[in-house]
């Protein structure tokens, strides 16, 4: 199933993200006294207007907005057929976080059958995250929508390589248009310090028209 099939890929992205670090607390304290970056704690309590990049992919028929001060790292990998976006904080940031993008451009779910879906999809998710299968199921689901994307969403706290992380899941759409699979993460207790991060970049999402040439140059925006 492509649900389960992306979600082992996305453990050897959060095997990346979470142990490429020998020490978390120790990084933590060499980026807060050396300042090398400004930290997504720091970043969440201002909301003010700020430079973006943006990325047109094709393979997923997409166009994402990433952080670019300080720059996200991002990279497109390929799980068989498709193709995921994943972006990480840069080294030295704290606490850690990456999130991922799946476009389904070939898949087209009707309006009243994106619950169902999304329960599926969401479910398998926590799942993937070591919450047992009788603590998924009944895990909250909820309507949430980012830019021009309707779905549903998860918020938990799993296990990652054993790390325990805080974890956002949405799966959406826009009327007419395939289902898209958005993912954060960061260390357990610092969720919320990525809610700007989330909101610049998941709310600026949008479908690629199913014309668009092969290659885009990445540009900035401010927002």
């Amino acid at each position: 199933m492509v649900t389960e099939a992306w979600y082992r890929m996305q453990q050897q992205q959060r095997k990346k993200l979470l142990t490429v670090r020998q020490s978390t607390t120790v990084i933590a304290l060499v980026a807060l006294l050396m300042s090398v970056t400004q930290s997504p704690a720091t970043v969440a309590a201002d909301p003010a207007l700020r430079p973006m990049r943006i990325h047109q992919l094709p393979g997923l028929g997409l166009e994402i907005w990433t952080e670019l001060e300080p720059l996200w790292i991002s990279e497109v990998v390929r799980y068989r057929s498709r193709e995921v976006f994943t972006v990480q904080t840069p080294p030295l940031s704290y606490p850690p976080a990456a999130m991922t993008y799946t476009g389904f451009p070939t898949m087209q779910v009707k309006r009243h059958a994106l619950p169902a879906l999304a329960t599926q999809v969401l479910v398998q998710g926590a799942v993937n995250y070591a919450v047992p299968d009788k603590v998924a199921k009944h895990l909250p689901i909820n309507p949430a929508s980012y830019g021009p994307l309707q779905g549903f969403e998860m918020r938990f706290q799993g296990i990652a390589d054993g790390q325990a992380v805080d974890v956002r899941l949405f799966l959406g759409n826009a009327e007419h248009h395939p289902p898209v699979l958005l993912q954060a993460y960061t260390l357990a207790g610092h969720g919320e310090s990525i809610n700007e991060h989330i909101r610049r970049s998941w709310n600026n999402v949008s479908y690629l028209p199913t014309d668009a040439p092969e290659q885009h140059p990445d540009q900035e925006v401010i927002q």
